[in-house]
Formats: structure tokens, sequence, C-alpha cells
């Protein structure tokens, strides 16, 4: 069968993203600053759901943070790739919130040519960053509270 079907190539979108990391940032700055008072912190929005934050770098006009899911009973029987790790670095004269590391892959690319080898999606970088919007999102409807992770700093 003759398709008719033109291909367009996927459009970066500079704009979007950067909305997206500016809303993250204002969502994230209550938990960074609970952050400089006790370095670790856990996240619990249901008995079997929780997450670690801890600050990995500071430096005058960046943080960057971990944003790591907690093993449960629940989830010891799950595969490991079930378990969310996002590293954030936020650019505090930007105000600007980007994922840069998500489950194990650095250098998140803008756009990926399609299809790879590591099977990432057209957009993964905005994919990523908008997962971490909706987490944001969960926290503020559950008006979660982080505590100080036991043991921390």
């Amino acid at each position: 069968m003759i398709s008719d079907v033109k291909r367009t190539r996927y459009q970066f979108d500079l704009a979007a993203l950067q909305r997206l990391a500016a809303v993250n940032y204002a969502c994230l700055q209550p938990l960074v600053k609970t952050a400089h008072r006790v370095g670790a912190w856990v996240v619990k929005i249901s008995p079997q759901l929780s997450f670690v934050l801890s600050v990995l770098e500071q430096a005058p006009y960046t943080t960057e943070i971990r944003i790591q899911q907690q093993a449960t009973a629940a989830t010891a029987r799950l595969p490991r790739w079930s378990e969310v790790q996002l590293d954030v670095r936020l650019y505090h004269d930007a105000q600007l919130a980007e994922v840069i590391r998500s489950q194990g892959v650095e250098r998140i690319q803008a756009r990926y040519e399609q299809p790879n080898a590591a099977m990432h999606q057209r957009n993964e970088k905005h994919q990523i960053n908008q997962f971490l919007h909706e987490w944001l999102q969960l926290l503020r409807q559950q008006a979660v509270v982080p505590q100080p992770l036991p043991g921390a700093r």
C-alpha cells in the first residue's frame, strides 16, 4: 500500500520547555528551602509510595537535587526499572529547574532521531520534565509536608 503521508521532522520547542522549567522551579522552591535545613528529607504520599529528596550539590547560582523513590515491601516485588530517580538542577539566576539525569540516563538530549537504539521518544527531555511537573502537582494536591530523613545530616 502506498501512503501519501509526509513525515515531518520533530521541531524542538525551546519556549515550551523553558515555561515548564520555570513552573517546576517555582514548585520546587519550598522543597529546596527545606533542604537547606536538613540536607535530605522524605516525602510520603501514601504508605506504599514515598520519595527521598537530597541535595547533591550547591553553588551560588545552582542547586542539584535528587528525587528517588524509596523501596517499600510493595515496590520490592516490582522490577528495578519501576523505581523513579530524577536529578534536577535548579538555576537560581534564571529561575529554571531542569531534569539533568533520569533513570541512569545522563545528558538527556532535546531531540532524538527515530528509531534509536535506546528507544528514547523524540521529545524525551520534554516528557521527563513534564513528569517532574506532574509529580510536583501531586505533592501540592496531596498537601504533602516533607519530613527530615532519619539519620540525615
